[in-house]
């Protein structure tokens, strides 16, 4: 076991903390795995700075992560946070869409509009996929505005964190609290 010593500083964001001093390319150590899957959960993304590992390494400590990853493309990246998003809903609209499910184009069946975190049991709002055509039960002008007013919702700044790429980052994120936004 290679242990190492690191710190998370959290960012001054909505999301997301830095792990300083932890080369990913190093032997794998459990304690090590463990303490970053928590940093994970409560920040829901995580930073490496300086990692020169090669892609291979980088889909293993995804996997040991069970996250997804992002390693530095020189590009403005956006992501939002759907637990905050789902969290800060008016009241109104959360009841709404609590229970609601949304049809997806090429699929028979349909989606929550909601999904719940499989660890912490936190909820968010789901409106990632392009392919979500319609609210099941709505019409197709009303399935357009809600589907419109909760990703409109989802991305306002105080719900994003925008990354500033610097060479050598690695970012992985929990896909079930995140979503990667295109910059406009």
């Amino acid at each position: 076991m290679n242990w190492q010593h690191f710190d998370i500083r959290i960012l001054d964001a909505p999301l997301g903390a830095e792990v300083i001093g932890y080369n990913l390319g190093h032997e794998r150590d459990d304690n090590n795995t463990v303490r970053l899957q928590s940093a994970l959960r409560d920040h829901h993304l995580l930073v490496f700075r300086g990692q020169r590992i090669a892609p291979r390494l980088q889909r293993e400590a995804g996997k040991r992560l069970a996250a997804q990853f992002l390693a530095s493309s020189g590009e403005e990246v956006l992501f939002a946070n759907l637990q905050m998003a789902y969290d800060t809903l008016p009241l109104g609209l959360r009841r709404l869409v609590h229970n609601a499910r949304a049809a997806q184009e090429g699929t028979s069946g349909a989606q929550p509009l909601v999904r719940q975190h499989p660890e912490t049991g936190r909820r968010a709002i789901l409106v990632t996929d392009p392919a979500t055509t319609r609210v099941v039960g709505a019409s197709a002008a009303e399935s357009a505005e809600l589907l419109q007013e909760l990703l409109a919702h989802a991305t306002r700044p105080q719900h994003l964190y925008q990354h500033v790429w610097l060479p050598g980052d690695l970012l992985f994120w929990d896909q079930y609290s995140l979503m990667p936004v295109l910059p406009t």
